[in-house]
């Protein structure tokens, strides 16, 4: 009988494995050249050489004076993938001179960096000489049992130590002077580690995007204050921040400390795009014996803390604008809503977003976006009701009055009823644009506009007491039967026939425990097509909406009924209040007249008010510039902010 015999399957690695693995480290030559430098920083290099060629396919070299690796170590790190840099040899960088007092945090975690070369060619060559020896190494991509192949090529005696990476350098190419901005404008914060550029030293005065300023502190005396912009991002977060120099030599590491959570997170693209170094001298007395910090002494605690205060002041300087093309993108998301809000929520909305990204520098747009759209809905539902109460009472000339409450009200709270009143004349001059015109047809738009400013029709409306009530409306579309248009659906408080919108508003009616127990008042709102005139017929159809009501049971027979019919015209001997009963009236008006007088009460309020308490408009300018623009689109790098879905 035959026997089979189990075959023992090995996975093989695609070609583009590496690419997938190594990612940006592969693909763009900016990263690959900072994480080859980032691996002589790891290797504890003091210096690192490069030489650059001024073609593509010119020769490539990167050389270190690092703790360099034998054979057997080479051999071991290189081939693994993934190699654990922090379990196999700690945070801490190790240098080949163990009596020098330096400290040095690695950036390394994954290997990954070793693979930058292939950034450049698909073969490279890797030299590292230690413990008397030099090893020399062949690493060439590869596909199938492996994403690249090594092979050793000498094995000879050598002293010191370091490493030399090199290749023909066959694509990606930038050019020299892009390269020196780069790496000098990350690594050589730290005085101890010096980058040597085709021969040249490379400088912070070579470079730039580096502006110097001095800084005088009182008593005494100046600190050299020097800021760099990288123009990007990079991964090496460690690199950016604060660096402190005490006789052009490193105190400490890079750091936010003192910054960082107030403005800048060590995560942010801001934090890892800008670097501030400090010349202070005048410490020298209190740095520690290590150089790891300064001496926790007044003086030291007082001067670091005067130099952060004034770094803090240049980072807000310099992210103002940063900051403004941010919120716009974020206000342009909201830009349909904000259209909506008076002009004091429109400046709110735009102040919450200042304090925002000033005292919560790490919240994400997304976040921030959210909180924009609950902000503007809260805003929406906002108004000055409770103090206009205060004036719909009183008589047009009584200016006595109006002068003791503006005298009780701060500025603030003037701003508020001004803000309400400006946002009541805009509202009636777009009822005006739209009700006496013949061809307007869009009643479903009308109708919400005067459900908005039902204190058109008097005082006793005004506050928020009075909703839409959609079971009344049910009781006239029973009425109307066929005449109601289909539009009726996505509006169900609303009734709208051929040729009038009726809308329906209620306010509670409460028992003596505060209980709500039924319906006090009730007001209809009809409105008349444009050009229409109101008759008697009209009068006596809103009468019969009252009457078929009250028999409907949805009300008491103590709820009062207040019906307003509009219209473009009315008859002379039209024009009389109807009433059936104690509690039904029906009231005929023209637009122009209701509007009118509206406009009339509103628009003396508001000029007495500004001409009592001197007020200025005050605007956002970020939310003026987006509610300007027609198209205003803005895309986010790495996420989406979904627009927030607006209420009926």
């Amino acid at each position: 009988m035959a026997t089979s015999q189990t075959k023992l399957l090995q996975p093989l690695f695609g070609e583009g494995f590496l690419d997938d693995h190594a990612g940006r480290l592969i693909l763009n030559p900016e990263i690959a050249i900072v994480e080859l430098v980032a691996n002589s920083w790891d290797a504890g290099a003091r210096k690192v050489e490069i030489t650059w060629p001024k073609v593509e396919k010119g020769y490539f070299e990167i050389t270190d004076d690092g703790t360099g690796m034998t054979r057997d170590e080479f051999e071991s790190i290189w081939p693994e993938l993934n190699y654990n840099r922090v379990q196999r040899q700690g945070h801490v960088v190790n240098f080949p001179d163990p009596s020098l007092e330096l400290k040095r945090s690695a950036y390394g975690r994954n290997g990954k960096g070793r693979h930058s070369m292939f950034c450049f060619s698909d073969e490279y060559r890797v030299k590292s000489w230690k413990n008397g020896f030099a090893c020399s190494f062949q690493v060439k991509r590869s596909h199938g049992m492996s994403p690249y192949d090594i092979r050793l090529m000498n094995h000879d005696p050598k002293e010191g130590h370091g490493t030399k990476i090199s290749c023909s350098l066959m694509k990606n190419y930038v050019e020299e002077e892009a390269v020196q901005e780069l790496l000098g404008s990350k690594f050589i914060t730290d005085p101890d580690f010096t980058i040597h550029l085709n021969g040249h030293k490379i400088n912070l005065y070579d470079l730039e995007e580096v502006e110097a300023e001095e800084y005088a502190i009182p008593g005494e005396g100046k600190v050299r204050i020097l800021k760099i912009d990288s123009k990007q991002r990079s991964r090496l977060s460690r690199l950016h921040g604060v660096a402190w120099w005490v006789n052009k030599r490193l105190v400490g590491e890079h750091s936010w400390k003192g910054i960082e959570g107030v403005y800048l997170d060590g995560r942010s693209s801001q934090a890892k795009r800008y670097t501030f170094i400090v010349e202070a001298d005048l410490l020298r007395d209190e740095v520690k014996p290590d150089w790891t910090g300064f001496k926790n002494t007044t003086r030291a605690n007082n001067i670091t803390h005067l130099v952060t205060e004034y770094i803090f002041v240049s980072i807000q300087t310099l992210m103002e604008g940063i900051r403004r093309e941010s919120k716009k993108r974020i206000l342009a998301d909201h830009k349909n809503e904000i259209q909506q809000l008076r002009r004091i929520s429109r400046l709110q909305i735009g102040r919450f977003v200042d304090k925002i990204q000033k005292n919560c520098p790490t919240m994400t747009p997304r976040d921030l976006s959210q909180a924009i759209a609950i902000l503007t809905k809260m805003e929406l539902s906002r108004s000055g009701y409770d103090l206009l109460q205060q004036l719909v009472k009183l008589e047009p000339n009584d200016l006595d009055s109006l002068a003791k409450i503006l005298d009780a009200w701060s500025v603030n709270d003037a701003k508020k009823v001004l803000d309400e009143l400006q946002w009541r004349l805009e509202l009636i001059k777009k009822l005006e644009s739209l009700v006496e015109n013949p061809e307007t047809k869009e009643l479903q738009t009308l109708q919400p506009l005067f459900g908005t400013g039902l204190w058109i029709f008097g005082p006793e409306y005004e506050g928020v007491r009075f909703t839409s009530n959609k079971s009344i409306a049910t009781v006239v579309k029973q009425i109307l039967g066929t005449d109601v248009e289909e539009q009726s659906r996505q509006r169900p408080d609303f009734v709208i026939s051929p040729d009038s919108s009726i809308g329906f508003y209620s306010s509670d009616d409460y028992d003596e425990n505060s209980e709500v127990c039924g319906i006090s008042k009730l007001l209809i709102v009809e409105l008349k097509r444009g050009g229409s005139k109101i008759t008697q017929t009209e009068k006596r159809q809103a009468l019969d909406y009252g009457l078929a009501i009250l028999k409907s049971g949805k009300i008491s027979d103590s709820t009062n009924i207040t019906c307003y019919v509009l219209g473009a015209d009315i008859n002379q001997h039209d024009n009389k209040i109807s009433k059936e009963g104690d509690n039904l009236v029906v009231i005929p008006r023209t637009y122009s007249t209701i509007l009118r007088q509206a406009h009339t009460r509103t628009f003396n309020l508001l000029e007495k008010i500004k001409e009592s308490k001197e007020i200025e408009e005050e605007t956002d300018s970020e939310i003026n510039e987006i509610l300007s623009q027609k198209d205003f689109e803005y895309e986010y790098d790495d996420i989406t902010v979904p627009k927030p879905e607006c209420e009926d």
